[in-house]
C-alpha cells in the first residue's frame, strides 16, 4: 500500500468536512422548510376587494399599492408617541381602512410612495372599526345604524406585518448557503492544492508548505521505515494522525526522548496502562502521544533511533528494586520497634523485682 501525506490531509478534510456540510445542509433545509410557513410568505394583490377572500384562505401578509387614501383622522400611539395613522379608501361600497407607520404616512403625504407598494398583514379588528365608524356618525349628525356596516373590518396593517422576522429568516438561508458555497469552494480547492489545507499549516517552521508536503511524501513512499496505525515514521520524521489534526515532527530536532506508563481506569471498569512518547529538545519542541500498545511505542523509538530505549527498562528495573528496598527498610523498622519494646516490658520487670526485694530486706532488719 502507497503512502502519501497528501492523501493523509484529504482524507483527515473529509473527515472533518462531512458532518459540518451534513450540519449546515440540514440547517438550511429547514430554514427553507420554515419560509413556507404562512408567517413568512407575502402575495402582491392588486385587487384591494380580495381582502375578504385572502384572510379566509390564510394569506395575511400582502404587497399592496394603496393608490388614493384618505386620512381617517386616528392614530395608534405608544405613551406620548405616534407610531401610525389610520387611512381609508372606498372599496365596492365599503370603507376599507389602512394602518401606516408614521414614516411611511409622511412618505405618502409627499408622494413618494406614487406607484410603490406597502407590505402590510390583513388583520380584523372591528372594535377598531366601530369606533372609527361611530366618531365619523358623530361628526356627521347620523345615526349610529345609518352609517352601521359602512367601514369594514378588515384592515390593512403595516405594522404587524413580519418584516423582522422576515428579513432574519433571510440573512440567515442567504449566510448559510454563502457558507456552505465557501466551504465546498475550500474543500475541493484543499483537495487538489494540499498546501491550502489548515492541518497543513503547521509544516510552515519547516520551510514551505507545499515544498514539505512534497517532501513527505517522496519519504512516505520512498523512505519509510515504520507505519502501524496512525504511526509513520521516515527517514526524518515522525508523523502521528488524528481525525482533528496531524502531528509532524522532526527527528533530528529532538534531544530527549523518553517512555511512560500511567494507569487509567476505563469508565468504571479496570485499570489500564497507557504509554507515552514524549520528545522534546528543551526549547521550542514538546511532543506526546499516548498508545494502548507499548509494542508500538518501543518500535516507534527503534526506528527512530535505531536501538531500543534500554535506559526505560533500566529505569523499571531501578524503580523496581527501590520500592523493594523501601519495603525491606519499613519491615526492619517494624521489627526493630517491636524488639525495642520487648526489651523494655523486660527492663521494667527487673526494677520492679529489684525495688520489691530491696523493700523486704529492709523490713526484716527491722
Amino acid at each position: 500500500m502507497q503512502h502519501s501525506f497528501s492523501k493523509l490531509l484529504r482524507k483527515n478534510l473529509l473527515y472533518l468536512a462531512f458532518p459540518v456540510v451534513l450540519v449546515l445542509s440540514i440547517l438550511l433545509l429547514l430554514l427553507q422548510q420554515v419560509a413556507r410557513l404562512e408567517v413568512f410568505q407575502t402575495t402582491s394583490m392588486d385587487d384591494l376587494s380580495l381582502v375578504k377572500t385572502l384572510y379566509a384562505s390564510g394569506e395575511r401578509n400582502v404587497s399592496v399599492t394603496l393608490g388614493d387614501l384618505q386620512s381617517a383622522g386616528f392614530s395608534q400611539t405608544e405613551g406620548d408617541k405616534e407610531t401610525a395613522e389610520y387611512f381609508y379608501r372606498k372599496v365596492n361600497g365599503e370603507m376599507q381602512l389602512v394602518l401606516l407607520k408614521t414614516s411611511t404616512a409622511q412618505k405618502y403625504r409627499k408622494g413618494e410612495l406614487a406607484g410603490g407598494e406597502v407590505r402590510v398583514r390583513i388583520g380584523k379588528d372591528e372594535v377598531a372599526a366601530q369606533h372609527i365608524e361611530h366618531a365619523y356618525a358623530a361628526s356627521l349628525g347620523f345615526s349610529q345604524g345609518e352609517m352601521a356596516g359602512v367601514f369594514s373590518p378588515y384592515i390593512l396593517d403595516e405594522t404587524q406585518y413580519p418584516l423582522t422576522r422576515i428579513r432574519i429568516l433571510r440573512i440567515a438561508s442567504i449566510s448559510l448557503s454563502a457558507l456552505l458555497g465557501l466551504l465546498m469552494i475550500y474543500v475541493i480547492l484543499a483537495t487538489a492544492f494540499p498546501a491550502l489545507n489548515q492541518e497543513a499549516w503547521i509544516l510552515k517552521r519547516y520551510g514551505g508548505v507545499a515544498r514539505t508536503i512534497r517532501r513527505l511524501d517522496r519519504e512516505m513512499e520512498k523512505q519509510l521505515k515504520y507505519h502501524q496505525d496512525n504511526v509513520t515514521v521516515t527517514e526524518n520524521y515522525l508523523i502521528v494522525s488524528y481525525i482533528t489534526h496531524i502531528d509532524v515532527v522532526r527527528i533530528d530536532d529532538i534531544k530527549y526522548l523518553s517512555k511512560h506508563v500511567e494507569r487509567r481506569r476505563r469508565g468504571i471498569g479496570r485499570q489500564i496502562h497507557i504509554y507515552r512518547l514524549t520528545a522534546s529538545n528543551g526549547e521550542d519542541l514538546y511532543f506526546e502521544a499516548d498508545f494502548n500498545e507499548e509494542d508500538i511505542v518501543n518500535d516507534i523509538i527503534y526506528y527512530m533511533r535505531g536501538e531500543p530505549l534500554l535506559e526505560y527498562e533500566e529505569n523499571v528495573r531501578r524503580e523496581k528494586e527501590a520500592e523493594e528496598n523501601a519495603l525491606a527498610e519499613q519491615e526492619s523498622e517494624s521489627e526493630k520497634e517491636a524488639v525495642s519494646e520487648e526489651k523494655q516490658k523486660e527492663l521494667e520487670e527487673l526494677f520492679s523485682s529489684e525495688a520489691q526485694s530491696s523493700k523486704e530486706s529492709e523490713e526484716q532488719g527491722d
